[in-house]
């Protein structure tokens, strides 16, 4: 399929508008003029003079269903966040390891979409016979880009204008843009409500009474314009959603929609019971923005020992934050930080690079699009980052989502892997794969930095074998077969996952097919933990991909298609074998943020998981998943009151208070300014089980003990042994857990024995009798560790 860059060529429409998007309307193309060899569009040359006449266009439709009939609106009929048509714009001649180039060009390019789309519109010719198509299609394209920004209202005229100009006058078509228009209302009545109105339980799903929409405009037109879609295609199960969704936005859910049209709301997957989280954000100063997607981590960055927060954002306006914990329920934003110009950071990770017992943060850009560059902030030792790029031999570009820290080579000094979005050949836009131009880019290759010691790093990911040559969304390090070197788990996005061992000579080979865990294909985050506490590193890959209707037909427990995650156990030597569906994991949820920890202290660690894709018509809850005794997962996400239904990105679990349990740290927001949201700190309700907080501080291993591994050994109720197997990290690839591993001992008051395995240099050391409910700090080579007194902060509102 051409791509939609060489409709920016001489002014001249060459490729299907509706391609840039992950499934619009139709193709649309056309030839150039013979010998036209014009520059790409940039930021000056979209406001040149008049585009020339184009010849005789030809046109296809592209999303019909095999039957002939156009695709249903909850199937990817249009993007209707404008993403994926603005990402377009962006000027490829513009510096990609310049940040306020990146600032510029980022920031403009759906304004310059619409000022060209319409230079466009107004010369397309009236006596072509495809007239009536090309312009259906730019108005489509002019209304993703107004809500790409947000401007709901011109967005609407616009897609009325490529209704009524649309050459398709049969029912389906017509009533696809009936749904289109819906969300267009639906999402401008979350703006203006749960967004613009955040209070504490704002857009937690299912919605209480006390946030019924106050302004209901929005959602009132969404209901009016998903009855008269569902009219036509009552069968699309992702609009029966949304009009209940829609209803409950007014508080009219049930009795407003027609029973044959109503979606349950509660899971039909196994369902269980926890206490409730509420969010405190607002309360604790952690919201004072709306944000676009990005990531989050949680832990301490100015080494007072207590649990700090920082934040990315894609937003190409606005800069990383860093939230410090005050101690007394609060948070206050560092503004001296020096983060302001780290701008369009979707994704960020901490560790102590260079080993000096401060935490840095590496930040990464281009996810979804073209290299730009990383960034790697050094951290003072106050809160105040120096960026060190350049001089750390990080600046070459990169189309990047995701990191991992790990020293793959036990030198004690940690190394970076970085994941490249690359596909062999691709030349465009593809609603299946997501493609676009310019990620076949060599550049996008992922790459391994070798730390030098010296504040640098060297890319020997050719030499290592792990270039991989594909999309990688995520990575996680862990030494799953216990040889005492780590190895290296890749998420690709549209190809088989990898798994790559470390043979221990700078190299390593991919074992994923063999050992049976290259899937999911539409893979997303990962990581590397023990979910079933057998003392083996198991692998959790989640899925991306699917359509809306996929999720609410997996909600239903109904079959149908859509990409699932994979849980693969560790089994030693027999290698991995796949649970998913023993676990209860066989589901739907289109995640990219998740994390995971053990958030009720009972020894078994659970996950979050943010869901959503660009587009605005994904509007569905994020799930909280608890482990039940290491054999099955349960949806606690009702009870708890963790499912925010606006976009979820980076999250983070981490004991910012200081009890002894896990809170939960959201990072909500879409892929555009028009789908902010607020972040969400979900405070843990507490718990009767027993806690042990663990921080470890390496010597001859990385200072942060990032790779380490720490086994308690804990007595359940019965007096049978069980052991805890927590790895030192982040967690997920797309979130940022604190590194101090907070141990859920249940019932027991003790661990009967503590052993920590050190990265890099393998030592073991082993404590015993540790009691629980206090936080511990280990030194390696040191025979005794030191307790730090837990000192309880009081919730926000008690202030």
């Amino acid at each position: 399929m051409p791509s939609f860059k060489a409709a920016l060529r001489g002014g001249l429409i060459l490729a299907a508008l509706a391609a840039v998007a992950a499934g619009a309307s139709y193709v649309l193309v056309t030839t150039a003029e013979e010998g036209s060899r014009p520059r790409p569009a940039t930021a000056s040359s979209t406001r040149a003079a008049a585009p020339a006449r184009p010849k005789a266009p030809s046109a296809k439709p592209w999303n019909l269903r095999p039957d002939g009939t156009p695709q249903l609106y909850g199937e990817g009929w249009f993007d209707d966040s404008g993403y994926f048509f603005g990402v377009k714009f962006t000027d490829e001649d513009s510096d990609q390891a310049s940040l306020p180039a990146i600032r510029a060009n980022v920031g403009g390019r759906a304004r310059r979409g619409v000022d060209y789309l319409r230079n466009v519109l107004a010369h397309v010719p009236p006596d072509s016979p495809d007239a009536p198509l090309q312009v259906t299609q730019l108005h489509l394209a002019i209304g993703g880009l107004f809500m790409y920004e947000g401007k709901f209202d011109e967005a609407v005229k616009e897609f009325e204008a490529a209704r009524d100009s649309e050459p398709d006058r049969g029912e389906l078509t017509q009533a696809n843009y009936e749904a289109l228009l819906g969300v267009a209302s639906l999402r401008r009545g979350e703006v203006d409500n749960c967004v613009a109105c955040c209070r504490e339980e704002s857009c937690i799903f299912p919605l209480a009474a006390s946030v019924v929409h106050t302004r209901p405009a929005g959602s009132r037109g969404a209901m009016r314009h998903f009855a008269a879609y569902l009219k036509a295609r009552p069968e699309d199960l992702g609009v029966r959603w949304l009009y209940s969704v829609a209803a409950m936005t007014l508080g009219e859910y049930p009795d407003a929609v027609p029973p044959d049209l109503r979606v349950p709301i509660e899971p039909a997957g196994p369902v269980g019971t926890i206490g409730r989280f509420p969010n405190v954000a607002p309360a604790a100063g952690l919201d004072p923005r709306e944000n676009m997607a990005g990531g989050t981590i949680t832990d301490d960055f100015d080494g007072d020992g207590r649990i700090d927060v920082f934040t990315s954002t894609s937003d190409p306006e606005e800069g990383c934050h860093l939230y410090l914990n005050k101690g007394d329920g609060h948070f206050e934003e560092r503004t001296d930080a020096n983060l302001e110009d780290q701008v369009a950071a979707l994704n960020c990770n901490q560790a102590d690079f260079d080993n000096d017992g401060d935490l840095d943060v590496i930040l990464m850009r281009g996810g979804w699009e073209k290299p730009f560059r990383l960034s790697l902030l050094r951290n003072d030792g106050k809160g105040r980052f120096d960026d060190v790029t350049m001089a750390a031999g990080l600046g070459t570009p990169i189309a990047c989502q995701s990191v991992a820290w790990g020293d793959y080579d036990n030198d004690g000094k940690l190394d970076l892997y970085a994941c490249g979005e690359y596909v062999s050949g691709a030349g465009g836009a593809s609603a299946g794969s997501y493609s676009y131009q310019g990620n076949s880019d060599a550049r996008n290759y992922c790459r391994l930095y070798r730390n030098n010691g010296d504040g640098t790093f060297a890319d020997v990911a050719e030499v290592a074998g792990v270039t991989n040559q594909r999309r990688a969304k995520g990575a996680a390090w862990g030494d799953y077969d216990g040889d005492g070197k780590i190895d290296l788990y890749v998420s690709n996005s549209g190809s088989e996952n990898r798994l790559y061992r470390n043979n221990g000579d700078g190299t390593f080979t991919d074992v994923a097919r063999t050992l049976g865990v290259a899937e999911p294909i539409r893979s997303f985050s990962c990581w590397f933990w023990d979910y079933d506490n057998d003392g083996r590193l198991d692998i959790y890959c989640t899925g991306f991909g699917s359509s809306l209707s996929d999720i609410v037909r997996s909600r239903l427990n109904e079959a149908g298609g859509g990409e699932r995650p994979r849980l693969y156990r560790n089994e030693g030597p027999a290698g991995f074998r796949d649970v998913t569906k023993d676990a209860g994991l066989d589901r739907v949820w289109v995640v990219m943020g998740s994390n995971f920890g053990d958030i009720d202290n009972d020894g078994y660690l659970d996950a979050y998981l943010g869901t959503g894709q660009p587009a605005c018509f994904y509007v569905v809850p994020n799930v909280l998943l608890r482990n039940v005794g290491g054999a099955r997962f349960e949806d606690v996400t009702p009870s708890s009151g963790t499912g925010h239904l606006q976009k979820g990105h980076g999250v983070s679990m981490a004991d910012w208070d200081d009890d002894g349990d896990l809170d939960i740290f959201l990072g909500a927001g879409g892929a555009t300014p028009g789908d902010k949201a607020h972040n969400q700190l979900f405070l843990n309700p507490g718990n009767a089980n027993r806690s042990l907080t663990v921080k470890l501080v390496g010597t001859r291993s990385n200072r942060a003990a990032i790779g380490a591994e720490v086994r308690a050994v804990v007595r359940g109720p019965d007096g049978k042994p069980s052991t805890r197997l927590r790895l030192v990290g982040n967690g997920s690839s797309f979130g940022g857990n604190g590194l101090a591993a907070v141990i859920g001992l249940g019932a027991a008051r003790s661990a009967d024995s503590l052993e920590v395995r050190w990265p890099g240099t393998g030592g073991v050391q082993t404590f015993r009798d540790v009691k629980g409910d206090q936080s511990i700090e280990i030194t390696e080579g040191k025979a005794e560790y030191r307790v730090i007194p837990r000192k309880p902060i009081p919730p926000p509102a008690a202030r």
